[in-house]
């Protein structure tokens, strides 16, 4: 597919999606194009739509990945980026940590140079699903491969194996952290929000309860050592951190959860929840947001 036509009509598929009317408004604010490394070639790049990860390997231009995609021109002027300074001209993979257009909406720009392209099953078919439902099938491509539980590949330089993990239901149904075990260094995708209140996609398979015991497996899982990329973050706090950013994250869930259903127990109708409700009690970190914490508080009101 020309890139000049996946531009004009992945645009208009990302415009006609109803994910972009909220969503996009709170999470997706244009920043200066920047690319960041953290450790052992691995880095994320930031610019308006969720965190990409990348792995741009020392003097292998062909040899790289890139996980997430933001938008269509985002994309582009990352892909520009790369090439002027002659750290891509191909990629072993291009994988997706969900489906949501703020971070699959660049796809077309980089599917055709990777070897494979990858997801979560049930990403892929949301997908699909988005793509059918606003009469725009085959204007964007989908993963070549998907998985289940687990995939990993080792990348042709030798140094480095990336590994993709599903731990349930959370923020969408497909969610997948991507770990790049040398470096140790995982991207979370949506599945943190750091410091504001987070985006819940029940009709894509998400779990707003279960989301909190998700974030403790993932916890459990890596190390103290590892770095995380967050899909979001708030205005002055970092798109990365550590497991304690996580333990925070898990904290808010689960305060929101003892708020919500102390207060529909006791017969609050959820109009009157919202109105009363700045910050969750337990959690005052999370307060940026002020539409999603309403959302936030529906979806757990309707979930318990």
């Amino acid at each position: 597919m020309l890139r000049r036509h996946f531009l004009r009509t992945s645009a208009l598929a990302l415009g006609a999606a109803p994910l972009t009317s909220l969503f996009s408004k709170q999470f997706n604010a244009l920043l200066a194009p920047q690319i960041t490394m953290i450790r052992d070639n691995v880095g994320f790049y930031t610019n308006r739509g969720g965190s990409i990860g990348l792995y741009l390997p020392a003097g292998k231009p062909e040899g790289g990945a890139v996980i997430d995609t933001q938008f269509p021109e985002q994309a582009t002027t990352l892909l520009e980026m790369l090439r002027d300074q002659g750290q891509l001209t191909q990629l072993s993979l291009l994988a997706n940590t969900h489906h949501h257009g703020d971070h699959t909406g660049g796809n077309g720009v980089f599917a055709d140079l990777a070897k494979d392209y990858v997801s979560h099953a049930r990403a892929q078919k949301n997908l699909a699903d988005n793509l059918k439902k606003n009469d725009r099938e085959g204007s964007m491509p989908l993963p070549k491969t998907t998985f289940t539980t687990d995939w990993s590949m080792a990348l042709p330089d030798g140094k480095e194996r990336v590994t993709m993990k599903h731990f349930g239901p959370a923020h969408t149904g497909g969610d997948a952290v991507i770990h790049f075990e040398q470096a140790n260094v995982a991207h979370l995708g949506d599945l943190l929000f750091n410091r504001r209140f987070p985006y819940i996609d029940p009709g894509a398979g998400g779990d707003i309860i279960n989301w909190a015991s998700v974030m403790k497996k993932i916890r459990k899982h890596y190390d103290r050592d590892t770095v995380f990329i967050f899909g979001h973050a708030a205005e002055s706090y970092a798109v990365t951190g550590t497991s304690e950013d996580l333990k925070a994250f898990e904290n808010y869930l689960n305060y929101l959860r003892k708020y919500v259903k102390k207060a529909k127990k006791a017969g609050t109708s959820i109009e009157a929840l919202q109105a009363k409700t700045t910050t969750i009690p337990g959690a005052p970190e999370w307060r940026f947001g002020e539409r999603m914490r309403n959302v936030n508080l529906q979806v757990m009101y309707e979930a318990l």
